[in-house]
């Protein structure tokens, strides 16, 4: 294990990305999503990501300079057309459109469409309560839920995300509706480790501990997460006119054809109906309430939802990130290939 300053990975992996004739903003933006994941914790959605961008921006099915069109069919609804970029660079492109809209109408509800993987769902939500909003941030994948009776997926890992601002870090919610994110897979696979056998299913709707053999994932308690992975699905797929379910291209086995993928975002004014400063104080006493309660364990924190994340990120700010030996080899590999200084990785 290397542990490699954030800084250096990011001005790595912006490089990588300009090599692939994505222009700067852009590349800062994913490079900016991916790093955000690998300080919070979250290794799954962090730069093992990069590989695999660069291999559909090599092949076209990921657009490196896309022409991101808007549309506002009523006052407080916005559509984006992705035309098949980098999700990252999409959803932020999206967010900054609408932000000024939701200020203007008191909310906003954003439909992504022809878009791709945009990492880490709670990195979206830092622009969105910064700016005093309340957050609601979706968006759907490949199927690899199982739905309760069933012996095939159905749902993606579909993730949802909320947010509220707060005088000091966002109170964020962001979970998958699998008991473990896909990319815990994607890690494990190149990892070449086991992985618990209640975390999926292999071909035959058996549970497994290869992660290679893994064909479908159990969703978070049982049917009640099914139905919610399904919903989310909807919601990014229905409002967008994206393809839902099992018409959803498979990110990694389907690597020649655009994702296609759909995002839902909305985001509340709060401060329309409650003073921001009044919400953002309630905020406060709320957490102040959570932390005070009396713990179970004593020597473990309470924490409110997003708290572990900020922790880890003021951590790994000082300390730097943690990269295993099978990723180290292939960002050497990529930075090798495209070029770009691979120094850091020696």
């Amino acid at each position: 294990m290397k542990t490699i300053p954030s800084d250096a990975l990011r001005t790595y992996g912006e490089a990588v990305l300009t090599a692939c004739r994505v222009p700067a903003d852009d590349a800062a933006t994913v490079i900016d999503c991916l790093l955000y994941a690998n300080l919070s914790g979250v290794d799954s959605h962090g730069i093992i990501r990069l590989p695999h961008y660069v291999t559909r921006l090599s092949n076209g099915s990921i657009k490196a300079q896309p022409k991101v069109t808007f549309g506002r069919p009523r006052p407080s609804f916005l559509r984006v057309d992705g035309d098949d970029g980098l999700g990252h660079a999409v959803t932020k492109r999206g967010i900054d459109e609408a932000i000024p809209v939701c200020r203007e109408q008191g909310s906003v509800t954003v439909a992504i469409g022809n878009s791709s993987h945009f990492g880490m769902a709670g990195y979206y939500l830092r622009d969105i309560t910064a700016a005093g909003f309340v957050g609601l941030v979706t968006t759907h994948t490949d199927v690899r839920i199982v739905p309760y009776n069933a012996r095939k997926p159905f749902a993606g890992t579909n993730p949802i995300a909320f947010g509220f601002p707060t005088e000091g870090e966002p109170f964020t919610l962001d979970f998958a509706t699998t008991k473990v994110s896909f990319g815990k897979i994607a890690l494990a696979r190149t990892e070449n480790r086991s992985i618990p056998d209640d975390w999926g299913f292999d071909e035959n709707g058996d549970p497994t501990t290869d992660p290679h053999a893994l064909e479908g994932m159990q969703p978070i308690a049982t049917y009640k997460g099914a139905g919610l992975a399904m919903v989310i699905d909807l919601f990014s797929s229905m409002f967008s006119g994206m393809p839902y379910g099992p018409h959803i291209n498979r990110m990694y086995e389907e690597l020649d054809a655009p994702r296609k993928l759909g995002h839902f975002i909305t985001m509340w004014d709060i401060g329309a109906l409650v003073p921001i400063d009044e919400v953002r104080s309630r905020m406060e006493h709320y957490i102040r309430e959570l932390h005070a309660l009396p713990k179970q364990d004593p020597d473990e924190p309470l924490y409110f939802p997003g708290e572990p994340e900020a922790v880890r990120r003021a951590e790994r700010s000082r300390t730097g990130i943690p990269i295993e030996p099978g990723l180290l080899s292939q960002l050497d590999e990529l930075g090798t290939r495209l070029g770009v200084d691979t120094g850091l990785f020696a």
